[in-house]
């Protein structure tokens, strides 16, 4: 049978689309996260999977000087309340069809401390066709918007995460990416991301202060890969996985829902779908020449860009980025920003600003646009104070 017809494959039919849409406005609570304890362990994990080194995220007695008092937890873990739980796809509709993580858009109100407990619950907020260059007409966009609480049922964070749906067949025939060519470096180039690496310093404990901070500012910035397996396994490590299972779950797992499996052609055992990212057959399936990022990994690099700048008195109210494009495994990436904005909060008095970022890769592709919006400490009025809430808090 060809791979035109590959029953392993699903379609986007009239059906599934009713059985996605009745799902619109409901919201249903995650029972099976990957992390729900915020300890120095899980803080640990996820400042590491992300290349994090600001001792607020991995130094319990810097942290214990801060404002804070304790470690508290890069923005990144949220993807492990949420996007590696084994429960938010469930009942997400368009079985077998291939989804592509398509952007994020976060509010974080308030900090996530050692010591707390998270829980999250799920809600499709959007479910519309679409049409692209991917599968052309053969694709869907469908998103949920995520809301994180603490052990007080404090809200924390809410995230609304957009993914394409496109049949692999179409996207396979279509092969927007196919003629892409791997990425091969000196040893010199080698070097010089080394270098860059080197380079990147975080803010920590120097107060990035709001009345000091210009509109036109340079953002510093920072680099990620080049990508590798490696990269895979320590993300999976600290978030976790919606797909990758073991023994008796994964054979529980392709029982209830068949199409998370495709058989390996040369030794015809099912494996997950998820292997995209580390699988260049599995890759080639959809149209691609190389297996490639996981998008909540993208978003959580664009966190750590931020968190890096801001230092340990700002806070990150807001990121909203599009990942466009993918980040090949050998691909190499550069974030670069600028601060395009300022203005202080009508109720709070925050002095907040405007970030906007490119991510460029090694072929000169801005493959993660995005903005931020960053509340600092002020000369005049003192500390950020939480929770934040920058739409609440209007514009003076």
């Amino acid at each position: 049978m060809s791979d035109d017809t590959n029953p392993e494959y699903g379609k986007i039919t009239d059906e599934a689309v009713a059985r996605l849409k009745a799902r619109l406005g409901k919201r249903y609570p995650i029972q099976q996260p990957y992390l729900r304890h915020i300890n120095q362990d899980s803080i640990t994990h996820v400042a590491r999977s992300v290349g994090d080194d600001n001792p607020l995220y991995v130094d319990p007695k810097y942290a214990s000087t801060t404002r804070h008092g304790r470690l508290i937890a890069p923005p990144a873990i949220f993807y492990a309340g949420a996007w590696g739980s084994w429960d938010l796809r469930r009942g997400q509709g368009l079985p077998g069809v291939h989804g592509l993580h398509s952007g994020d858009e976060w509010r974080y109100f308030r900090p996530l401390y050692e010591g707390d407990e998270m829980h999250a619950t799920k809600e499709l907020v959007r479910a519309d066709p679409m049409e692209g260059r991917l599968a052309g007409k053969k694709m869907y966009i469908q998103a949920d918007e995520i809301r994180f609480y603490n052990q007080k049922d404090e809200l924390v964070a809410i995230q609304v995460m957009p993914v394409i749906r496109a049949e692999r067949e179409e996207s396979k025939k279509r092969g927007k990416y196919t003629d892409i060519q791997r990425a091969t470096y000196t040893d010199e180039e080698i070097a010089q991301i080394d270098a860059e690496y080197e380079a990147e310093i975080p803010r920590g404990a120097t107060p990035r202060y709001w009345e000091r901070t210009e509109i036109g500012e340079d953002v510093d910035p920072v680099v990620k890969g080049p990508l590798t397996l490696p990269d895979m396994v320590t993300w999976l490590q600290a978030i976790g996985s919606p797909h990758v299972r073991s023994g008796k779950y994964w054979q529980q797992y392709r029982k209830s829902s068949p199409k998370v499996a495709v058989k390996d052609p040369e030794t015809g055992i099912p494996q997950a779908v998820e292997r995209v990212h580390w699988d260049n057959f599995m890759a080639a399936e959809i149209g691609m020449p190389a297996a490639y990022d996981y998008g909540s990994q993208r978003g959580g690099y664009a966190t750590y860009f931020a968190t890096n700048w801001v230092g340990d008195d700002g806070w990150v109210a807001e990121l909203d980025f599009q990942y466009r494009g993918m980040f090949f495994n050998g691909d190499v990436f550069r974030i670069n920003g600028k601060v395009v904005d300022k203005w202080r909060g009508a109720k709070t008095g925050t002095g907040y600003v405007k970030v906007e970022f490119h991510t460029t890769n090694n072929r000169g592709d801005d493959i993660m646009p995005g903005t931020g919006i960053m509340a600092l400490p002020s000369e005049e009025t003192g500390p950020v104070e939480f929770p934040v809430d920058v739409r609440e808090d209007g514009r003076a």
